[in-house]
Formats: structure tokens, C-alpha cells, sequence
């Protein structure tokens, strides 16, 4: 019989809840000066809440017409939908625990898209991107763990019962 490091029982669901706490929490806190809104300071940081729902404004807006000529806005309508995935994340991790590392296959590469972007685009970034970002690469290594482990608890499952049977 080989040996397997065994992933405990809790903690894929532990990093999941984490990750998608750490998600929530990054809303609150500043999170980049890329754009302004009215009646702030210049350089005034948007906090994650203020980024994200600026976004939802550009759908509506006509200046979408300009996106040639304002490329951050490419970025900005991409982001909602991502962050509407990582937010039903935990649901859509327990609808598919055993092929959770589907999700992260989706996941980890927004959390790495934005490091490859020009200052231009992100503007100076605060706490709230970096646990916004850190909260995509964890939810994907909690995504990866729940699949390893539904796996582990399969063999283990078949090993008991052909154990009954011999």
C-alpha cells in the first residue's frame, strides 16, 4: 500500500471560506487611484466597493464607444463578470467539490492578469488589490484541495468496502 499525504478532512473548505472572506474584505479597504470620483480629492484611492461598481457604470455609459481611446476600460468590463464567479465561488466549489480544480483553472489567471498590466491601467495599488488578488490564487489552492481530497475520500471509501467484502 503506498502512502499519500492525506489533505484534512476541514481544510479545503477552511481555504475556500477564507479566500472568499478575504474577497469580501478587500471591498472595503482602498484598493487603487486609477480613476477619480466626483468630489474627491485628487489621487483619492477608490476602495474595491467603489472599483467595482464604477465598472457597472461603464456598461451604461456612452462613453464605451471610446474604448479605442481609453483602453482601461477594457479592464474595467472585464472585472465584473470574474468578480461575480469568485463571489458565487464557495457555491459553485460545493456543486462540483470533486472537480472544484475547474474553478481554479478559471480563477488563477485574473489573479495573475493584473500583474501584467501597465501602471497605466491599474493606477498605485493599495491593501485592498493585494487581498483582492491574494483571495484569487487561495480560492484556487482551495479549489485544487476540495478536488484532491473528495478523491482521497473516494479511495478510501472503496478501500473500506472491498476490505468488508474480503
Amino acid at each position: 500500500m503506498r502512502h499519500v499525504m492525506r489533505i484534512p478532512r476541514h481544510l479545503p473548505l477552511a481555504v475556500v471560506t477564507l479566500a472568499w472572506l478575504m474577497f469580501i474584505f478587500s471591498f472595503f479597504l482602498p484598493a487603487t487611484d486609477v480613476l477619480s470620483i466626483g468630489g474627491t480629492a485628487p489621487d483619492t484611492p477608490l476602495t474595491g466597493w467603489q472599483a467595482f461598481t464604477t465598472s457597472f457604470e461603464v456598461f451604461g455609459s456612452p462613453f464605451i464607444l471610446l474604448i479605442p481611446q481609453e483602453p482601461r476600460l477594457l479592464l474595467l468590463l472585464a472585472f465584473p463578470p470574474i468578480n461575480l464567479v469568485m463571489l458565487l465561488s464557495p457555491l459553485l466549489a460545493a456543486l462540483v467539490w470533486e472537480r472544484a480544480w475547474i474553478l481554479s483553472g478559471l480563477l488563477l489567471p485574473f489573479g495573475i492578469v493584473p500583474w501584467l498590466l501597465p501602471k497605466d491601467f491599474t493606477g498605485n495599488l493599495f491593501a485592498g488589490f493585494y487581498l483582492w488578488d491574494s483571495s484569487f490564487f487561495l480560492m484556487g489552492a482551495g479549489c485544487i484541495l476540495a478536488s484532491i481530497a473528495w478523491k482521497q475520500a473516494c479511495e478510501t471509501e472503496i478501500q473500506r468496502l472491498h476490505d468488508n467484502v474480503a
